[in-house]
């Protein structure tokens, strides 16, 4: 290897090592932080279950010692990570900036806080509609029996739950993204909308926890909106393309 390739591989495995420990960093002073507001989030999370729970005479239970503290564990790890998330994003993105053209970093620069933002509008989605499912199961209890829940079972649903609509409002980054490499386009998006529609009940079939056709339409409706809204957001994707196209080739005329 010659010796300026040997110098810029040090320097990027140098620089990979520097964003790599400050993203630890961040990750773990996003967790100390929620360690001290672990109380009132944990009575955020849970309240879209307690209430129709406790209606029932229900209530959530612990069967360990050690239950309570794996649940602490749990709701700063995952709260920790969604704090220092902004901050980690931006490690990425100014590692891999560099080594995109100005055209490519003009147009990811906005995905970046648009992926927070859609992850965040996705997590409120499945926080509404927590309280209406939990709602719809409870009645399916035999009668004469009462809801007792576990309570690290309990989170960990809650927070796959919120974590999973996070990710599938991501599909429209997703989207913009093969579009600007090519792999789909608006019109290809317009004829196919059907089979999206199909797709994106299917997805929130999946990652909600009943089949009630109520709480089902209310996750995926989000979801096609985003669809419709990620077809516009390809057709400026592609308007753009076109006048940068343009511009090249008047250059080169």
């Amino acid at each position: 290897m010659p010796k300026e390739e040997r110098a810029n591989l040090v320097a990027h495995l140098t620089e990979l090592r520097a964003r790599l420990l400050r993203t630890l960093l961040y990750a773990a002073l996003g967790m100390a932080a929620m360690w001290f507001v672990y109380a009132p989030v944990y009575r955020f999370l849970v309240q879209p279950i307690r209430q129709p729970l406790e209606s029932l005479g229900g209530q959530l239970t612990v069967r360990g010692l050690l239950e309570g503290l794996l649940v602490k564990l749990e709701i700063v790890l995952v709260g920790g990570l969604i704090l220092a998330a902004p901050l980690i994003l931006y490690e990425v993105w100014a590692f891999v900036a560099p080594g995109l053209t100005r055209s490519e970093r003009r147009a990811a620069r906005p995905l970046v806080p648009a992926a927070g933002l859609l992850f965040l509008l996705g997590a409120a989605m499945g926080y509404a509609i927590t309280k209406p499912t939990v709602t719809v199961l409870l009645r399916y209890i035999p009668p004469d029996t009462r809801a007792w829940l576990t309570l690290n079972e309990t989170v960990l649903l809650l927070l796959k739950f919120y974590v999973a609509f996070g990710l599938g409002f991501q599909l429209p980054i997703v989207i913009v993204l093969l579009a600007k490499i090519g792999i789909v386009d608006s019109a290809m998006l317009k004829r196919r909308w059907r089979e999206a529609v199909v797709g994106i009940f299917l997805l929130a079939a999946v990652i909600t926890p009943t089949w009630d056709p109520i709480t089902l339409t209310v996750a995926a409706v989000p979801m096609v909106l985003l669809y419709v809204a990620t077809i516009g957001a390809v057709m400026l994707v592609e308007r753009q393309a076109r006048k940068a196209q343009a511009r090249d080739d008047s250059l080169a005329g």
